[in-house]
């Protein structure tokens, strides 16, 4: 258990430089006036020395609700000009990427939603953004595959996509990390993917768990001949 000593905290901020200013109880919503401040940072144009130079007009980012309310971030993040070339150069931070309007905590949990059959639709609702950020976000799954490795214990599980269709999904039992999304379930499509891994790192899974339908047990025991199965209840 993580004892939490701050507001930042208890709303997944995590990053120290943010500062929380007020916030305001709208009947409808939660906002949370903050800014982004630190030590000014080399130019990285010319890596000249910069100086703080004034504040960012407040980027509107939506995080995960608090108290049951949606919530909006209002962030106004410092900017820095160098005594060099006079350039300008914004804060950044972990919280949301650069040039976009939407925090990774949000950005994670379509991820996780998408996994558990909710529709795009009930997806923006419940994170109150819209169907087309949800869109986006599905369109954007890609990775950088490794087939070198795999992790020891693997999580299978099928998810619904596009028009209700299902698409697979394979994730790092341990820490959920995704190790790939594919278009369909189809058993054919699933061989096709993990037979890019050598035997030699196959045979280094020692538990794959699916759900109680125990329609992939055949191909995991093709797949993982050291593998364990675990039926997911759930």
């Amino acid at each position: 258990m993580e004892q939490l000593y701050h507001t930042t905290e208890l709303i997944g901020i995590k990053d120290k430089n943010i500062k929380i200013l007020f916030i305001l109880k709208h009947q409808t919503h939660l906002e949370i006036r903050a800014k982004l401040d630190y030590d000014s940072p080399g130019c990285p144009h010319c890596q000249g020395k910069c100086i703080k130079y004034d504040f960012q007009k407040s980027s509107k980012i939506p995080i995960l609700d608090c108290q049951g309310f949606p919530t909006l971030l209002l962030l106004k993040k410092r900017r820095f000009q160098c005594k060099s070339c006079r350039k300008v150069t914004v804060a950044e931070t972990a919280l949301v990427k650069k040039n976009c309007q939407i925090s990774q905590p949000i950005w994670e949990k379509v991820t996780q939603l998408h996994t558990e059959n909710m529709t795009n639709i009930a997806i923006a609702r419940r994170l109150h953004i819209s169907v087309s950020i949800v869109q986006r976000k599905l369109a954007q799954f890609q990775f950088e595959h490794d087939f070198t490795k795999l992790p020891k214990v693997l999580s299978w599980d099928e998810f619904s996509r596009n028009k209700g269709k299902l698409a697979f999904i394979a994730q790092n039992f341990e820490t959920r990390s995704i190790v790939t999304i594919l278009d369909n379930n189809r058993q054919s499509t699933i061989k096709n993917y993990f037979y890019k891994y050598p035997r030699a790192v196959r045979e280094t899974v020692e538990i794959v768990t699916v759900d109680m339908s125990g329609s992939y047990i055949p191909i995991i025991k093709q797949l993982f001949p050291r593998a364990k199965i675990v039926l997911d209840r759930f």
